[in-house]
């Protein structure tokens, strides 16, 4: 692991349940002497990605929150979703969320609220389970074969878990049930009492979803439900979102390629 690299996993060692750490923690965590951890944690404050308290543990700095703004101000996903999203929690009565997967995470990024009662366990920025909920498997589904064999590798239990099957070839075809219904329901599979009905979410052309946006109903309203509207409305919302979010896409690439032209062409004439 390269020094940058180590320096850097000093932020994933943060959570909820850890939200400070020592010196002394963080040459624990990183197999290091206490100099190395001090000349890597000075280094993330100089940054303001960490900042230090009066007791000498540190925490997360405002730089973390800065970034968190320029991400969501940046992302074309995002900025395309929300008037969509917030038009569809309006005409559909309920809340809609939209998830992303980065990597091997898969985190909630924005929330429209129709039911400020309705107490979500994750949040913004909060991981989420990988193969629980209907949202990572309207993702997954669209994933293909040879990054669904990585994932059975790395996580065969938490898949057999999840209800997708507890062989990969088990796991392909349950995801491909999910592809060709082209959205899916859980009831009660990440909290009690709390349904979703999910659609991919995509940003080119590739058939692999970045993410997804999902309906959020209280089990108890589902039965009452018009089920088939609301699988309409939610693929349409999801559908609506990718379409545009690839056109600004495309047209920020177009723009930066004429950029380069126009530099081009300016040398030249210089």
């Amino acid at each position: 692991m390269s020094s940058i690299t180590k320096l850097l996993s000093i932020l994933d060692l943060f959570s909820q349940a850890r939200p400070f750490l020592s010196v002394e923690d963080v040459a624990a965590e990183l197999d290091c002497s206490a100099p190395t951890a001090y000349r890597y944690v000075r280094e993330l404050v100089d940054a303001g990605l960490l900042v230090r308290f009066a007791g000498g543990d540190y925490g997360l700095g405002p730089r973390i929150i800065k970034l968190d703004y320029h991400l969501r101000m940046s992302d074309p996903l995002l900025a395309v979703g929300q008037p969509i999203m917030r038009e569809l929690s309006e005409h559909a009565g309920f809340d809609v969320v939209m998830s992303r997967w980065y990597g091997y995470e898969l985190v909630d990024t924005h929330r429209e609220t129709h039911d400020a009662a309705l107490d979500l366990r994750y949040g913004r920025g909060r991981p989420r389970p990988l193969f629980l909920g209907a949202a990572p498997k309207a993702i997954l589904c669209t994933f293909p074969k040879a990054k669904l064999a990585v994932l059975f590798d790395q996580y065969p239990d938490e898949i057999a878990q999840g209800g997708l099957g507890a062989t990969l070839d088990e796991f392909r075809a349950s995801l491909l049930k999910i592809r060709r219904a082209g959205f899916y329901l859980s009831r009660d599979e990440l909290e009690n009492g709390i349904s979703a009905i999910a659609s991919p979410l995509f940003t080119d052309d590739s058939g692999e979803a970045v993410g997804a946006l999902a309906l959020i109903v209280p089990t108890q309203r589902l039965e009452f439900a018009n089920l088939d509207r609301l699988v309409e409305s939610i693929q349409e919302a999801s559908a609506r979102t990718s379409q545009r979010t690839r056109a600004v896409i495309e047209s920020r690439g177009t723009g930066a390629v004429a950029s380069s032209h126009a530099a081009s062409r300016a040398r030249r004439s210089a």
